[in-house]
């Protein structure tokens, strides 16, 4: 077949808001561990030329896809009583239409930044909403995902997003001559792990924070073979030598601890004098092979099961971090800190300024960066304490008059504050009493902090159980004070500045490309790698959407395109010549003999 006459990406624009307007496919969330290919349509209001009309070009696979399959509306992102939500979130698109006063224009392709809300929000007009979500892409809408062949985004909504702290909801793409499709789609995890050692934090000498990944640091990714911790591992490789980690520890799987140890990114590390210490997840003497070399300055937990999280919190080093790397699928599994017995003031006073100082919060919603004390609009709770006690009234003192506050008693409060509201979130809770009460008291509170609050059990002596959810980014609160063993984050929201990294300067993951897909076989496709569980990145072509879901090797495709016909036979034969000329490694010229055989344009070869 000869080769498709390239056009503009704005002409290739204009066709595709033709089609925009009629019914088209998706992949959707429509119930728990349910995902159906639908047809479906845009409201008219998305041709009105005041939002934002898209076309997607295709989405990768992300584990994050599985869990919120699994939960479908229990996820903290996904709309309670929704019928279906359109996923997918590392994905690449094509801007059909503008609002007239917006910087992009017609035939800019973008990556889009996934987290849009740090306070709930009704997803389909971007308003605050209490009963709303914290909104992102391929989790909370219906009309805007990777896995749509067309979406629609209201104009509002990039001024939204960049005030909640993400930066802009849209970022231009680039493209260099040999950058492929999917490793910019690549954009997306790559800012999460950029983003995510960004927020790694320990604290210094004098109480400093000290921010990133610890030079010469010991690290540990448990059940670390999957693919978001290969991309956060070749981010901690991309430093000079005498900044690499002394030591990686790796527990997986052995069948692929043993294709690990083969990996490029593996020998060149051991290379520059880094220890990568392979360990298989079932080996009895699994804790004792953690600490060979020493306790981790920071655990990321990937998959985290019960099992993780206290092989986790068993080889931390003291101020360490725990990275709960995008949270657990159940929600309710406990990460269980050792808080040690808190230390003793010479007075009431000096106790409450020391607790109180003892407190930390993000300075903005996504901003790694730290300050202590009392968050700035703070809504204050004490608990455990006598109420009335000499005690209870120091830590009122420094608390700003006007303040929302919750005592355990509540009508003892002082007509200087305002009793906390039920619907309100908890910004600071201080926690005094025994042991079991305390952890009670945690465990009912739990679910009412705000996104970044602070803890401080002010006497401590106890295991507080945290459930994986609320050390999830939708919360991501601190545990404070001194007799704190270690630290938490979690996978970062995506920034845009990360996004744009990227996107203007791509690092190749083709090599980690292991299997594609046309839209209409995404529902085969995500179950057989859920089943499976295989290393490496999926992808779904919305613009080739009768390919088969195909390994990404000469063979398979040669063998795909017997069982084929027409169009999708020739696109995977040409692709499978270009796949066998490059050793079965992905790369830009295979997607180009698949959109060539398809009679489809590829987009990054037009002007």
């Amino acid at each position: 077949m000869s080769d498709i006459e390239p056009t503009s990406l704005e002409q290739r624009a204009k066709d595709l808001k033709i089609e925009a307007q009629f019914r088209h496919d998706g992949v959707y969330l429509t119930g728990p561990d349910r995902i159906e290919l639908l047809s479906d349509e845009l409201p008219d209001s998305s041709f009105d030329g005041e939002s934002f009309l898209l076309a997607s070009f295709g989405n990768c696979r992300c584990a994050s896809d599985a869990k919120a399959i699994r939960q479908f509306d229990a996820h903290a992102r996904v709309p309670s009583g929704v019928d279906q939500v359109a996923l997918g979130h590392e994905t690449l698109q094509l801007i059909l239409e503008a609002p007239a006063d917006s910087p992009f224009d017609r035939g800019d392709v973008v990556v889009i930044t996934p987290g849009h809300a740090s306070e709930p929000i009704d997803p389909l007009s971007f308003e605050p909403q209490k009963e709303g979500v914290l909104a992102a892409l391929g989790y909370s809408y219906r009309y805007l995902g990777g896995l749509r062949r067309f979406n629609a985004v209201p104009a509002k909504a990039p001024v939204f997003v960049k005030a909640q702290g993400f930066g802009n909801l849209f970022n231009k793409v680039t493209p260099k001559k040999d950058t492929s499709l999917i490793s910019l789609a690549h954009a997306e995890p790559f800012a999460c792990n950029y983003g995510t050692n960004k927020h790694v934090f320990v604290i210094g000498e004098g109480g400093g924070f000290k921010y990133g990944v610890p030079p010469r640091s010991v690290l540990a990714y448990l059940s670390g073979t999957a693919r978001m911790a290969m991309i956060n591992l070749t981010i901690v490789a991309s430093v000079p030598d005498e900044e690499l980690p002394r030591v990686v520890y790796v527990t997986g799987s052995q069948a692929k601890l043993d294709q690990m140890d083969e990996y490029a990114l593996v020998k060149d590390l051991r290379q520059r004098g880094t220890k990568v210490i392979l360990i298989d997840r079932k080996d009895p003497a699994i804790i004792e092979k953690l600490t060979e070399h020493g306790k981790s300055d920071v655990v990321w937990t990937n998959y985290a099961s019960s099992e993780t999280y206290d092989q986790a919190v068993s080889i931390l080093a003291d101020g360490g971090n725990l990275n709960n790397y995008a949270g657990a699928v159940d929600p309710d599994l406990l990460i269980r800190m050792p808080v040690g017995k808190a230390s003793e003031f010479p007075s009431l006073e000096e106790e409450a300024r020391g607790q109180v100082d003892a407190m930390h919060h993000n300075l903005g919603p996504n901003d790694p960066k730290r300050f202590r004390g009392l968050a700035r609009d703070p809504r204050v709770a004490l608990i455990g304490f006598e109420p009335g006690s000499d005690r209870e009234k120091a830590y009122l003192e420094l608390i700003p008059k006007g303040s929302s506050v919750l005592l355990s008693s509540p009508e003892t409060l002082s007509s200087d504050f305002k009793p906390l509201d039920e619907e309100e979130l908890i910004t600071d809770l201080f926690i005094a009493g025994p042991p079991d009460e305390a952890e009670r008291s945690y465990s009912q509170l739990e679910t009412r902090l705000a996104r970044s609050a602070a803890v401080n059990f002010v006497d401590g002596d106890l295991l507080v159980p945290i459930r994986s959810r609320q050390a999830h980014y939708v919360s991501r609160h601190q545990i404070c004070g001194e007799n704190v063993p270690w630290h938490m984050t979690n996978t970062s929201e995506p920034h845009s500045d990360d996004m744009v990294e990227q996107a203007s300067n791509p690092v190749s993951f083709d090599w980690m490309v292991k299997g594609v897909c046309g839209l209409r076989s995404v529902t085969e496709m995500m179950g057989e790698v859920e089943r499976d569980q295989p290393f490496g990145s999926f992808f779904a072509f919305t613009e080739l959407p009768d390919l088969p879901y195909v390994e990404a090797t000469s063979s398979s495709f040669r063998s795909a395109a017997q069982k084929a016909s027409g169009l999708v036979r020739q696109s995977l034969i040409e692709a499978a010549d270009e796949l066998e000329v490059n050793e079965d490694t992905w790369s830009r010229k295979v997607e180009q003999a698949l959109y060539r055989g398809y009679g489809v344009p590829y987009p990054l070869n037009l002007a």
